[in-house]
């Protein structure tokens, strides 16, 4: 995850997302299915009902493998819930950046991994507005999730996803199965979708919330056109995390007004309003 950077910012006071939080439980889940879907990024589907019951869209899960006697150690991940089944099977999108989500892109089905969560707080819809939600890379994820439980509490939902490349999109299929909704794709080399930056695909014609999910310039430009508007815009920030619990404050943000806050236990989806922009 990357940190939103300082300065900027509105004056109006934050409305904070912190009450659909729920207490995060640890356990050993099996791997269900675990399947390439784009370039160097895997669906990996885990069997844990209690969590994905527990779950909200926004939130997330830190994976780990335990104690290890053998091989290098491994640092647990953040990632967000992209995804639950009614039987308590959870998806979750890994794109490989370094030899842990490598790894974790190599397990196979029966393999077991660490999960503690649901961990953080979650996105909100706002009645009577739809929510057009922006994201970039694996910041997909957490609309994977949100899409189908936003609609089906009766919320329109408008999904754009950008990608550097055509290769990187997450199987345009698969979206469309899970969300069971539309997806426009932008992509800076123009190899699928639209050519060009996510964000350009923005139209606030009826009156949207704003939600965002990914690198920090994107969500820089979103708060960029939330101010600008007057309209208002929910993030999930990408930090890195060595616990989630709020232990290592490793993932802190700039808060609006000075100090900082961990996106861990106050995130990671905060209004924007809440955090200091470089606008």
């Amino acid at each position: 995850m990357t940190a939103t950077t300082a300065t900027g910012g509105g004056s109006a006071e934050p409305i904070p997302l912190r009450e659909n939080r729920a207490t995060p439980r640890r356990h050993w889940a099996p791997v269900v299915r675990n399947r390439e879907v784009a370039e160097a990024t895997w669906w990996l589907e885990v069997d844990a009902p209690e969590i994905a019951a527990a779950s909200r869209p926004g939130q997330f899960l830190m994976i780990g493998f335990g104690v290890e006697n053998t091989g290098a150690p491994f640092i647990p991940r953040p990632f967000s819930v992209g995804w639950r089944s009614p039987e308590g099977v959870i998806g979750l999108l890994v794109r490989a950046f370094g030899a842990g989500t490598r790894r974790l892109g190599a397990l196979d089905p029966g393999d077991d991994v660490l999960l503690l969560g649901p961990l953080g707080s979650a996105f909100r819809p706002e009645p009577g507005r739809p929510s057009l939600c922006v994201a970039g890379g694996v910041g997909l994820a957490p609309f994977l999730f949100l899409a189908p439980e936003f609609r089906d509490r009766g919320h329109e939902v408008r999904l754009l996803y950008g990608e550097r490349t055509g290769a990187r999109v997450f199987d345009p299929d698969l979206i469309r199965e899970l969300t069971r909704g539309d997806v426009e794709i932008w992509t800076e080399d123009g190899e699928a979708g639209s050519r060009g930056l996510v964000v350009e695909g923005i139209d606030l014609s009826d009156d949207p919330i704003l939600m965002g999910c990914g690198p920090t310039p994107m969500l820089q430009a979103l708060a960029r056109t939330a101010f600008e508007e007057e309209i208002p815009l929910q993030v999930s920030v990408e930090e890195h995390m060595g616990c989630g619990i709020g232990t290592c404050q490793g993932c802190v943000v700039p808060a609006a007004g000075g100090g900082w806050m961990k996106a861990c236990t106050r995130g990671p989806v905060f209004e924007a309003r809440e955090l200091q922009w470089e606008l």
